[in-house]
């Protein structure tokens, strides 16, 4: 059933009157977006450049940085951006924003963009960052993960269970890991009627987490990939299924094929995935009919550029560039994230957003060889996961031509399980580096609750 949204007005449940003018502008725009997701490519880009536009003649008066860089750029206030003026721009990497500092934030801002906050990414890259936002930015990220609830179709009034850092546990050897809440949270509880909510904290052994999960039975489950991988471990060890489990929702780190595969085979379910970033907001989110990832256009101005800036074809895989368009209190114009991805071609849903294909992952978390080639590196995590013995594992280059497979264990593999499991790395990363087995007690995650899976030590700021 087509989900009503809360009723400001008791007896009036259909049509429902919106409860407050907040939820009144979200379900506006939200109207908008469901129009503006079938608009032909030329009119939404046009409506794109009408909104960057007004972002860059803001920044040109008001954001220092800016002030000279875009007009040194060919921008003029006077003039519309163009596509051919919009190639004039710099591109923006995180050591400039980390060095720009208070030089990027705008001196003043058009009435109704609300109030500022701030964030920091992570510093996954080695080069962590202060983002400045207004209310409006944060009221279209809302928008956009509303609208993927709803391309969903998933039924509000279920269990929601999300596996993250909670930040209010400030005892986590001691207190519960899980707290519970009425409703799914904000957004999607600002407007729409939902079921119960749950937070697990992922600093719990991951035996302890997966009983949780098997004891609370949630519909929808919302996790890093890398905790759906050691979750499906525990899972394939105990031979214990979850129930009542219709979808897991990935969040905060590139999903692989491989783990998309891994959870339809062992626990029946979809796997979902959100492609976000601290600085940007909602980038893309998948489309409800195919699998492929809708770029979130009316957000975000997205381009995958050649080494040599210059445009991708579809299927050609290259660096993922960025300008979020309702962030004018810290512009971030043309802003490379640090990912590399695909564009595919267009989805036969109808929704005529941009499609990415692929997103295999950051540019750090690529291998090197030792003749100075980078790839990603590709191993099996299903012929792992058949070594009972491995409870976690990362793999790490460590020199140019060595590479270590950390393991935390039950107990240590034998010398037939450590061939075996040399066998599957090496198969998957190539005979052209050492490969050695370190056993650990435990594998730091990122503050974040992120984990790298693989990790390139050889140069960490990359």
């Amino acid at each position: 059933m087509f989900p009503l949204p809360k009723t400001g007005i008791p007896g009036a449940t259909f049509p429902a009157v919106p409860s407050s003018t907040a939820a009144s502008m979200m379900l506006g725009v939200l109207h908008q977006l469901r129009s503006t997701q079938l608009l032909p490519p030329a009119e939404l880009q046009a409506l794109q450049f009408r909104q960057l536009s007004e972002l860059t003649s803001h920044a040109c008066r008001t954001v220092p940085f800016y002030a000279n860089l875009l007009r040194q750029s060919g921008i003029k206030l006077t003039q519309p951006i163009s596509r051919e003026i919009w190639h004039k721009v710099p591109i923006l990497n995180r050591q400039a924003v980390q060095e720009a500092g208070a030089a990027l934030h705008a001196r003043e801002l058009p009435q109704g963009h609300g109030s500022i906050s701030t964030a920091t990414t992570s510093g996954s890259s080695g080069r962590p960052v202060t983002i400045r936002k207004t209310a409006l930015a944060q009221f279209f990220w809302q928008c956009f993960v509303i609208r993927e609830h709803e391309w969903q179709g998933r039924d509000f009034s279920a269990l929601w269970m999300t596996i993250l850092r909670d930040d209010l546990r400030t005892d986590p050897a001691h207190s519960n890991p899980l707290r519970r809440f009425p409703d799914w949270g904000e957004p999607l509880a600002a407007i729409y009627p939902t079921g119960p909510g749950l937070l697990l904290d992922y600093r719990v052994d991951v035996a302890e987490m997966f009983r949780i999960i098997i004891k609370e039975k949630p519909a929808y489950l919302t996790t890093f990939p890398s905790l759906l991988r050691e979750l499906l471990r525990e899972s394939h060890a105990s031979g214990v299924l979850p129930q009542g489990l219709l979808e897991v929702r990935s969040t905060g780190e590139a999903l692989s094929t491989e783990i998309r595969s891994l959870c339809g085979e062992l626990w029946g379910t979809k796997v979902s995935e959100i492609y976000s970033a601290a600085e940007i907001g909602i980038i893309a989110v998948p489309c409800p009919e195919q699998n492929a990832l809708h770029v979130q256009s009316e957000g975000v101005f997205l381009e995958i550029l050649r080494d040599d800036g210059t445009s991708c074809a579809s299927g050609e895989e290259g660096r993922v560039v960025l300008t979020p368009l309702h962030n004018f209190v810290m512009p971030l114009i043309r802003y490379e994230l640090g990912d590399r991805a695909t564009l595919g071609a267009p989805c036969s849903c109808g929704r005529t957003l941009p499609v990415l294909r692929t997103i295999p992952g950051r540019a750090r978390d690529m291998i090197t060889t030792p003749t100075g080639e980078r790839r990603f590196p590709f191993y099996s995590h299903g012929e792992m996961m058949k070594l009972d013995a491995i409870i976690q594992h990362q793999v790490a280059q460590t020199a140019i031509n060595q590479i270590e497979i950390r393991l935390v264990v039950r107990r240590p593999l034998t010398v037939a399980e450590e061939t075996q499991l040399l066998s599957i790395a090496r198969a998957g990363l190539g005979t052209a580096h050492e490969l050695r087995v370190v056993y650990c007690k435990e594998i730091l995650r990122q503050e974040s609750g992120k984990f790298a899976e693989f990790t390139n030590e050889l140069n960490p700021s990359l």
